[in-house]
């Protein structure tokens, strides 16, 4: 963990290029615990970029994480999840220390968030804040799944998760493929019940979790999401995940 005064924190990027700021104000129990964290989850995470200060603040979150109620953790994690997410299309450089304090931070985000998933109490909770309860299952999916299926769902969102984009390597794409009215040349997956305490299988507990707190926007799309595609003009098969980030980063 590098200190809030360290001198690298001048060269780091967020929203407001005042990240450290924030962050020292929220570690100081400052103001509104929720404010704080709104705020510095807007600094790092606004119009889903990858900002360098986010590695550096994670394990000054992963820190505080242990001390705050259970409500506030799930607070924290939907609300810092896209930021999270984001280093998925900008992938830190192996060995280097930027690299390091987010691993460090990832991991122990992880450890608080992975109990959080299976909590009964917490699930009562997310029945009743349906909104808080799907920001939570995007962001615990960019901390304890994968980083680029939680970019691309909130990707989808630009949509309202009624259309997504697909492109294939044969150069064929389309931005508006309708995931309300799929055409013919997207075969969805099954995906099985959720029992509320295995997280080995991603798209099971993701779903089962969206299904939970009665999310009716995202769980219909993800046997699609997690399915496969056929291009209609060279007629490969590939997942829609590949299909869906190839389009992304060509953007």
């Amino acid at each position: 963990m590098i200190r809030l005064d360290a001198p690298i924190w001048k060269k780091l990027s967020s929203a407001g290029n005042d990240a450290d700021r924030w962050l020292r104000e929220l570690m100081e129990g400052k103001g509104d615990l929720r404010e704080s964290i709104e705020v510095v989850a807007e600094d790092l995470s606004h119009q889903l970029s990858w900002y360098s200060a986010t590695a550096y603040a994670l394990p000054h979150l992963a820190a505080l994480c242990p001390g705050l109620s259970k409500e506030d953790k799930v607070f924290l994690i939907a609300q810092m999840g896209a930021a999270i997410a984001a280093e998925a299309v900008e992938p830190l450089e192996l060995d280097t220390e930027a690299y390091r304090e987010f691993r460090e931070g990832l991991e122990g985000l992880r450890r608080e968030t992975a109990p959080l998933l299976t909590d009964p109490e917490v699930h009562k909770q997310l029945c009743g804040e349906a909104e808080l309860g799907t920001m939570f299952a995007l962001g615990a999916l960019a901390v304890v799944g994968d980083r680029k299926h939680a970019y691309d769902l909130w990707y989808l969102s630009g949509s309202t998760w009624e259309e997504g984009p697909a492109a294939c390597e044969c150069g064929w794409e389309d931005e508006t493929i309708s995931l309300i009215e799929p055409p013919e040349f997207l075969e969805p997956v099954e995906i099985g019940l959720w029992d509320r305490r295995s997280l080995e299988d991603e798209a099971v507990w993701l779903s089962g979790l969206l299904s939970l707190i009665g999310d009716e926007m995202i769980a219909p799309i993800l046997p699609l999401a997690y399915g496969t595609g056929t291009c209609p003009e060279c007629g490969k098969r590939e997942p829609y995940w590949t299909w869906m980030d190839r389009f992304v980063e060509e953007c």
